[in-house]
């Protein structure tokens, strides 16, 4: 694969967004051409079939996007994985499974995203609720005092241990090594949930040695270029009873209940809920679909935006930095990294003051607080990179 050769794959967006760069791949990746017509392609099919829809959907649509997310993740059964319009409403359902404990007790970062934090923050007003954060800010320059930090909290016996593959407020990854040695930590009634939305389709992951024993979670959002609707959930086999469900966790082969019990599917279904919109698996298949015909593996396309990575920390001036006191949250070493790159800057002021100029010069980046994300993607080129880079230039 050249460098220039999968941006026209994105022609639409590319259009929609015209004399601007945009770099927030993190945020909004932009999806391929062939999602348009499978979005089409679902409002053809609910023409055609009206309520029957759902015969296709559960014999086909899912069954393949089970496929695709199965193969991404090198995992041997797809029926363990389960779609939602989002990851918080999965996550809800992996907290509905302790409903009516006297207690629950949490293990996480503080570096979780924005939903999941709340939600533990809400819940943590509870006195039975006890959440042990673990800070992430050792991450960068003392790795192992991190883990050692999440080790010492596993020796406590969470109920539940909720941890991110890549941080979102920094980039910085945890390997495939490192989640298999967490989960060797874990005692064995704790509930392991990763969250994997900034590397799913991005780094290319292996969770085959973690299948049956996590739940992973991710989207279609980012880096999978499918956009909204399309939040999946890896679920070990076992037979779960989430409080709450809805009907879609007995569309199936369901196990019948006895007497009053509620009855759940004996696989990942068991986590889904009720009516939704599914024109997001269609992208994701049609997206997916495609790449496999181009052979374009999610190493292939982490390899291609390493490249663009490196192209852009080699021409970006120094002076750029300097304008915002701007600190690296990275090392140079970007082959186990995040898609984006993140910079601190001295305050949140001189943050605001940078992106805004940035905007000016109509480069479409993200903040955080005092962070600054530069995301990179397939549809962007060297070119667009040096044009950044130059444009970094007239900001003092």
């Amino acid at each position: 694969m050249t460098t220039s050769e999968p941006k026209h794959f994105f022609s639409r967006f590319l259009q929609g967004h015209e004399g601007r760069l945009h770099f927030a791949a993190h945020s909004h990746h932009f999806w391929p051409d062939v999602t348009r017509e499978a979005q089409l392609a679902y409002w053809d099919d609910c023409a055609r079939l009206s309520d029957e829809k759902w015969g296709r959907i559960f014999g086909a649509v899912i069954p393949d996007a089970q496929k695709h997310v199965a193969q991404i993740l090198n995992l041997k059964d797809p029926k363990q994985i389960v779609f939602a319009p989002n990851t918080h409403e999965l996550g809800a359902r992996i907290l509905s499974l302790f409903y009516g404990r006297r207690s629950l007790r949490v293990l996480t970062t503080g570096s979780e995203f924005h939903s999941w934090r709340r939600q533990l923050l809400r819940l943590a007003e509870d006195a039975a609720v006890d959440v042990d954060l673990i800070p992430t800010s050792t991450l960068l320059e003392n790795r192992s005092e991190f883990l050692d930090g999440l080790l010492a909290g596993l020796k406590k016996r969470p109920d539940l241990f909720f941890i991110s593959q890549v941080f979102f407020d920094s980039g910085l990854a945890l390997t495939d090594a490192e989640l298999v040695a967490l989960a060797d930590a874990c005692p064995q009634e704790t509930v392991m949930v990763v969250d994997g939305y900034h590397g799913f389709a991005a780094l290319p992951t292996n969770l085959g040695p973690l299948e049956g024993r996590i739940f992973y979670m991710s989207g279609g959002y980012k880096y999978a270029q499918a956009g909204e609707g399309v939040g999946f959930l890896v679920v070990p086999k076992g037979e779960w009873r989430p409080a709450y469900t809805g009907w879609f966790a007995e569309f199936g082969d369901l196990t019948k209940p006895s007497g009053t019990q509620t009855g759940y599917t004996n696989d990942g279904l068991a986590f889904m809920g009720a009516t939704q919109d599914p024109s997001g698996l269609y992208r994701f298949n049609a997206a997916w679909d495609f790449y496999s015909k181009q052979g374009l593996t999610v190493s292939a396309i982490h390899d291609y935006v390493l490249g663009l990575q490196k192209t852009f920390l080699q021409a970006m001036p120094r002076e750029f930095l300097a304008a915002g006191k701007l600190r690296p949250l990275f090392t140079q070493e970007l082959s186990w990294h995040a898609h984006f790159l993140t910079f601190e800057a001295a305050d949140e002021e001189a943050a605001r003051r940078l992106e805004a100029l940035l905007k000016a010069r109509q480069i479409l980046i993200d903040r955080r607080g005092m962070r600054l994300r530069f995301g990179f993607g397939l549809y962007q080129d060297l070119a667009d990179v040096r044009k950044v880079c130059e444009l970094l230039w007239e900001i003092k």
